[in-house]
Order: structure tokens, then C-alpha cells, then sequence
């Protein structure tokens, strides 16, 4: 009996391992800017010079509790509250920033069918707005920041 109780709490110590190494990447719909690079590698390259590559340690420089409020998390990473979006550092670190995703929608089905129809390929102004809101960047211009958005150009 004793041998089968520890064999249980050493299969669920495993269990419990796995899954907390896991990422989003391989349960959801989001899949990281690396996936992207797999194709589009000049606009990832892009993309890595801009604020957006470095958007979750602007957040952090903004000090601890600008971190622990979940509307200010959101606009820094990917997916938050969605399915396979980001959870925390610890479970999903590979969706911190402003990666494709963000603007593009979830990734998974483009990267698995290769087929344009399964990604937002031009996102408009809405997708932009959801963060960079009135209130929270008053002076954004979209025609002006949407250009750089991959990097200069």
C-alpha cells in the first residue's frame, strides 16, 4: 500500500512538473513572435527594435504596482484572458510584450495552414485602440506610429 501511494504522489509530482513548464504555445492558440520569425523573419528583426519588443520591462520600470494591476498587464503582453493567452512570468513568459499577436490575433491556425485567410493580416486603427485609449496615450497618431510599428522603414 505504501508503495502504491508513493508511486501515485510520485506520478502526480511529475504531473504537476510538466505542467508548469508548459507555455502557452503549447496548449492555446497563441504561439510567440518565434513562430512568426519562422516566415517573416525580417519583420520580427523589425519588430525587435521597437517599444513594443520591450513593452513588459517598460511596465516593470513603472514600478512593482503598475504590474500587479491586470489592465495595465494586458497592454503589455499577449493575450491576457484569452485562451493560450499570457498568464504570468513564471507560465508564459514567451508572451511578454507586444508581440504580432497582439495586433495580428492568435497565431496557431495561420502557422499550422500556412493560409493568409487565418490571421489579421492588416490591422486597423481599432486594433491600436484598445490600448493606446484617450486616456492612457492622448496624443497617439496612427497614421504616424502604425508605420513603425515593424521598425523603421
Amino acid at each position: 500500500m505504501n508503495r502504491l501511494m508513493l508511486s501515485i504522489a510520485a506520478a502526480c509530482f511529475l504531473v504537476s512538473l510538466i505542467a508548469v513548464t508548459a507555455g502557452a504555445e503549447i496548449f492555446g492558440d497563441y504561439v510567440g513572435y518565434t513562430a512568426c520569425a519562422e516566415c517573416h523573419s525580417d519583420i520580427v528583426e523589425g519588430w525587435k527594435s521597437t517599444p513594443h519588443a520591450n513593452a513588459f520591462e517598460d511596465l516593470k520600470r513603472q514600478g512593482e504596482e503598475k504590474q500587479s494591476v491586470p489592465g495595465c498587464v494586458r497592454c503589455h503582453v499577449v493575450g491576457m484572458d484569452e485562451d493560450g493567452g499570457f498568464i504570468d512570468m513564471e507560465l508564459t513568459p514567451e508572451l511578454r510584450d507586444v508581440q504580432c499577436e497582439a495586433c495580428h490575433g492568435p497565431g496557431r491556425a495561420h502557422v499550422e495552414s500556412q493560409d493568409s485567410k487565418d490571421i489579421l493580416g492588416k490591422p486597423g486603427e481599432d486594433a491600436c485602440r484598445v490600448c493606446h485609449t484617450e486616456g492612457q496615450d492622448k496624443n497617439f497618431d496612427y497614421k504616424a506610429k502604425s508605420r513603425l510599428v515593424h521598425g523603421e522603414k
